[in-house]
């Protein structure tokens, strides 16, 4: 059991660095900053086609949702609104991607460790019953191997769980981010609360 345990390690350890590089692009540029810039470049002569070029230097999730309501601007305040949910209902499972994996990982590690100690239980005693209790030694060394897989099994658990939860959480802030940023840059380009 220890070479699917191994896979189950490679593997999540490109989710972790692959995600990690996810999140550092996504989270690249400051909201804050990103709407502030807007509001400087935006001009409603021009449609915000001077604050559209800029976001579209802008490669971050922020920007393609502050795209679509800039390009919805002439439209009521719910029109927007819905406009940016419907781009940061696309963004969300970019940023989720490979957590699935992750999930499974934390749930089939533990599985074949115990399954490896259990089957290397079944060996040590099967060797007992051959040659009796004539070499204890070679039994305990047995069962002590066959425990060294639910360790790894259970180590592998719990460091993918610790990324799991970092990256769901900073999911659950991207979008409570979003809510509070679209509303902002909606408030902007209907000119409440301006």
């Amino acid at each position: 059991m220890m070479y699917p345990l191994i896979l189950c390690s490679i593997v999540a350890i490109g989710i972790i660095l692959e995600r990690a590089w996810t999140f550092r692009k996504a989270t690249a540029v400051d909201p804050e900053e990103l709407l502030d810039e807007v509001r400087t470049a935006y001009r409603k002569e021009d449609q915000g086609h001077a604050a559209v070029a800029l976001l579209e230097k802008t490669p971050t999730p922020f920007a393609r949702i502050f795209i679509r309501g800039i390009k919805n601007a002439d439209r009521p305040a719910e029109n927007i609104d819905m406009a940016m949910s419907q781009e940061a209902a696309n963004e969300v499972p970019i940023l989720e991607n490979y957590l699935v994996g992750l999930r499974t990982i934390i749930t089939v590690s533990p599985l074949l460790g115990l399954l490896g100690t259990i089957a290397g239980m079944i060996r040590s005693f099967k060797q007992v019953a051959a040659t009796g209790l004539n070499s204890p030694t070679a039994v305990m060394s047995g069962v002590s191997e066959a425990l060294v897989s639910t360790a790894t099994g259970i180590a592998v658990a719990v460091i993918a769980l610790v990324f799991y939860n970092y990256f769901g959480n900073l999911v659950k802030r991207f979008v409570e981010d979003f809510e509070y940023y679209g509303t902002e840059l909606t408030n902007f380009l209907t000119g409440r609360f301006a």
